[in-house]
C-alpha cells in the first residue's frame, strides 16, 4: 500500500512526500507527538470502514468513545482539522444516520463546532468491485476563529444527490465498472457547488426539506435543511432523510362524474347478486 501511495504521488507530480505508514487511530503505532497533534488546512480522505478498535489501543484524545472505525475516523479529522481548515471524507450511510448514542454526540458535536457545508450522497455500489456499502462524501471547515457562545458553527447544510457517476452501477469489467459517460452527475454537481460556494442564496441552495414541490417537477438533485430541522432529526445527516417531495397530480375527471360511474357499477353488481341469488332458490 505504501509503494502505491507513494508511486501515485510521483504520477501527480508530488515529489518527497511525507508518507508515513501507521495506525492513526493509536497511540503505539510508530507516530511521533508532532504527529499525533499535528492539524491541517485541508484533508482529504477515504478511510476504511465497517470494522471496530480494541477500546485499549484508540488514543485518549479523539472525541467519541465509540470503537466503530467510521467514527473514529470522522472524529480524527475534527481532532486533526487547523482554524479555518476544511475536510471532505467519504463515510458510510450508517455514520450519518446511526442511532447509538455515539453516533449521535459525534454528529451534533460535528454540527454545533464545525461548519458542516455539504453531504453529498453518492449511488450504491460505487467503490464496486471492492465495496458496495452505500457512501456520502461530508464536506466540513473548522471556524477561524470561535463563534458566539450558545450559536451552533453550523446554520444549515447543502445536500446533492448524485444518482449516476459516470460508470456502470451493475457491471463489473476487467476489475472496474464499465464507463458511461452519458450518466454522469458529476459535472453538474461541480457547477452547483461553485454556484452554492459564491452567492449561498437560497435559490442557489434548491429547496428546503421536506418541501412539496408542484406536480410535474423534476426531482431536486439538490436541497437544504436548517440546523433546526437537523436537531429535530437526532442530527440525522444522511440526504435522502430530508428530500423534497413532488406533488401527484390531481386527477382532470369531475368528481361527482366518477362517483355516478361509481354507483352504475355498484347497482350493476347488486342486480347480478340478486339474479345469482334467485337462480339458486333463495330468492324472495
Amino acid at each position: 500500500m505504501m509503494r502505491i501511495a507513494v508511486m501515485n504521488l510521483v504520477l501527480h507530480g508530488i515529489r518527497g512526500a511525507r508518507v508515513k505508514r501507521a495506525n492513526v487511530l493509536s497511540e503505539m503505532s510508530g507516530l511521533t507527538e508532532d504527529d499525533l497533534h499535528r492539524q491541517y488546512q485541508v484533508i482529504l480522505s477515504n478511510p476504511p470502514f465497517a470494522g471496530q478498535i480494541p477500546r485499549e489501543s484508540i488514543r485518549a484524545d479523539l472525541p467519541t468513545r465509540s470503537k466503530k472505525s467510521e467514527l473514529l475516523f470522522l472524529s480524527l479529522m475534527m481532532r486533526s482539522l487547523a482554524p479555518g481548515g476544511r475536510c471532505a471524507v467519504v463515510v458510510p450511510e450508517g455514520a450519518l444516520f446511526g442511532s447509538t448514542k455515539a453516533h449521535k454526540e459525534l454528529r451534533e458535536k460535528l454540527l454545533r463546532e464545525f461548519e458542516v457545508l455539504a453531504v453529498v450522497s453518492l449511488p450504491a455500489g460505487v467503490f464496486k468491485p471492492y465495496a458496495g456499502v452505500k457512501t456520502s462524501v461530508l464536506v466540513f471547515r473548522r471556524p477561524a476563529t470561535a463563534g458566539d457562545e450558545g450559536m451552533a458553527a453550523t446554520q444549515h447544510v447543502w445536500f446533492y444527490e448524485i444518482r449516476n457517476d459516470g460508470y456502470d452501477p451493475d457491471r463489473v469489467q476487467g476489475g472496474g465498472r464499465p464507463e458511461t459517460p452519458d450518466k454522469n452527475d458529476v459535472p453538474g454537481l461541480l457547477t452547483a457547488w461553485a454556484g452554492y460556494r459564491g452567492s449561498r442564496s437560497d435559490s442557489r441552495l434548491g429547496p428546503e426539506a421536506g418541501s412539496i414541490l408542484d406536480p410535474g417537477t423534476n426531482e431536486p438533485l439538490c436541497w437544504w435543511a436548517h440546523f433546526a430541522t437537523l436537531s429535530e432529526n437526532d442530527f440525522n445527516l444522511s440526504a435522502s432523510r430530508y428530500k423534497p417531495r413532488v406533488a401527484e397530480k390531481a386527477p382532470d375527471e369531475d368528481p361527482a362524474e366518477l362517483i355516478r360511474e361509481v354507483l352504475v357499477i355498484e347497482k350493476g353488481i347488486t342486480e347480478e347478486l340478486t339474479k345469482l341469488l334467485s337462480e339458486l332458490g333463495r330468492g324472495s
